[in-house]
């Protein structure tokens, strides 16, 4: 868990860095750990366990990647709170 913390923090440095708004690496983070938590619950632990971190992180940037094609990510960071 400690690599994808470490993975998942790169990325929302990214997203800060390359997504228009007025977000900070610390709130795409936040957002980042909702959307892993998220996938837990819909998924169950014992298969996001089963999962390598790598895939996890391909997971999570794959949804990243589909909110912000539908420009729908700025949308769900003002709603983090509820994912």
């Amino acid at each position: 868990m400690a690599r994808l913390e470490s993975e998942l923090r790169t990325y929302a440095a990214e997203l800060a860095e390359y997504v228009p708004g007025d977000y900070r690496a610390e709130d795409y983070y936040d957002f980042l750990v909702k959307q892993y938590q998220a996938t837990v619950r819909h998924h169950g632990e014992e298969v996001v366990e089963q999962m390598s971190d790598e895939t996890v992180l391909k997971v999570l940037k794959s949804q990243v990647r589909e909110l912000i094609q539908l420009k729908r990510i700025g949308k769900l960071m003002a709603k983090r709170e509820r994912i």
